[in-house]
């Protein structure tokens, strides 16, 4: 069992990771296009995940993702001090904001503690209409 102080220090290290996820994604998507944008998602949706499974939380799951979130619109909504715009109106840009939203939402919902499973992928059978 983790003590109180641990799992705070880890959510913040994961909140930490999820800023330098973002930040290093803004900038990869559009540098090594499309092996940066993919490359980009992929290592987001991992740190989620990777998140959600070491703490057995959603919360694990949920620092990352409020950490990248911040970042990335932050980076979006902000010009470079040469007057540069860090995304661009490109659909690769909208590709990673959008993408990297959904992913984050949906591995921030996941069940990853207890004895929580999916249903449809635990074997059990849904409840029939009577029959």
């Amino acid at each position: 069992m983790i003590s109180t102080v641990g799992r705070v220090a880890a959510y913040v290290g994961l909140f930490v990771l999820g800023c330098a996820a973002g930040a290093v994604g803004a900038f990869a998507q559009s540098a090594y296009a499309p092996a940066g944008l993919i490359l980009a998602l992929g290592g987001a949706g991992a740190l989620f995940a990777a998140g959600g499974m070491l703490t057995r939380a959603k919360a694990g799951a949920i620092a990352p993702v409020a950490g990248w979130l911040i970042t990335v619109f932050y980076i979006a909504a902000a010009p470079r001090p040469e007057g540069d715009w860090v995304f661009t109106g490109g659909a690769g840009s909208y590709v990673f904001l959008l993408g990297g939203s959904v992913v984050g939402a949906m591995l921030a919902m996941q069940p990853w503690g207890g004895n929580a499973s999916s249903l449809l992928l635990s074997g059990e059978r849904l409840p029939s209409s009577g029959k």
